[in-house]
């Protein structure tokens, strides 16, 4: 949605998913697969590289200018046949991709080796770590929505839950959520970038059979910092067993509608499917509280 309503600031992509989209409700959707996140892939890695971000070998500029302009011809014939928009979302990858290869910025933001050794330390020689520095290059360079994950479901902690987040998910996520702010706050990024933390719904407040803890969607919590959100706040609360909300509730629509609020975008737009239904943005109401 962001990539539809306010595009690329310029050839960098919109919207970049590090390592990869987590499914299918990372991509566009009925909005078409041009507003799919580009995939920056596993960063912690030895000299992390996009991947094809350079020209195959052999292969140089007045070549690759010659197979374009005959994939342009072959496209101009076929697209007379085209009835469902599928070449424009293949023309579309096409040219973001040649500028990409094109383009010294895009370069310069995705080689974390740049960032001194300090400071990649700071923030965990791990994939959330690693991602949320690249995330970091990435606004500074002007691309406008990053999610850094660890690959698939990760989070969805089902069984040996505690040891499991006490001594792995737990340290990587706040050594390089803190380092993310204190980087951004030192470059003067933070008033202007907002940092979520968040997952889809909670966790069952009963411990399962696998000591785990399954899906949970009536009360959860997440963190925000940047952009205006006041510091230093908390705002409502669970019960005394984090099953149900005691005070203050935020309703998911009204917190979505804030979102997009900052963002510059109105969350009351509607948009009409690919059958023709009305679908709005989201149906809620920003909060004043947030800033």
């Amino acid at each position: 949605m962001v990539t539809r309503e306010l595009g690329a600031r310029n050839e960098l992509p919109a919207y970049v998913a590090i390592p990869a989209g987590a499914g299918d409700y990372a991509r566009g959707g009925f909005l078409g697969a041009k507003y799919n996140p580009f995939a920056a892939g596993e960063v912690n890695v030895a000299g992390y590289a996009v991947r094809d971000l350079n020209l195959p070998m052999g292969v140089d500029w007045a070549r690759m200018e010659g197979r374009y302009s005959l994939l342009s011809l072959v496209d101009s014939r076929i697209r007379t046949w085209d009835t469902t928009d599928a070449f424009d979302t293949l023309d579309a990858y096409y040219k973001s991709s040649l500028e990409l290869i094109r383009s010294p910025r895009a370069k310069k933001a995705f080689n974390i080796a740049e960032e001194p050794a300090k400071l990649r330390d700071s923030y965990g020689r791990t994939t959330i770590g690693q991602g949320a520095l690249l995330a970091r290059r990435l606004v500074e360079a002007g691309v406008r929505l990053v999610t850094v994950a660890r690959a698939g479901n990760a989070w969805d902690h089902h069984g040996n839950i505690f040891p499991t987040l006490a001594n792995d998910f737990l340290p990587e996520l706040d050594r390089a959520f803190s380092a993310l702010l204190t980087d951004l706050d030192q470059r003067g990024l933070l008033d202007t970038t907002l940092v979520l933390v968040t997952g889809e719904f909670g966790r069952t407040p009963e411990i399962n059979v696998n000591a785990g803890r399954d899906h949970w969607p009536n009360t959860f919590s997440l963190a925000l910092a940047g952009a205006g959100v006041p510091g230093g706040l908390v705002h409502g609360s669970s019960d005394d067993d984090g099953m149900f909300v005691k005070d203050s509730p935020v309703e998911v629509p009204d917190f979505i509608a804030t979102l997009y609020h900052k963002l510059g975008i109105d969350p009351h737009k509607e948009y009409i499917s690919n059958i023709g239904r009305p679908v709005k943005i989201v149906d809620g109401t920003p909060l004043k509280f947030l800033g």
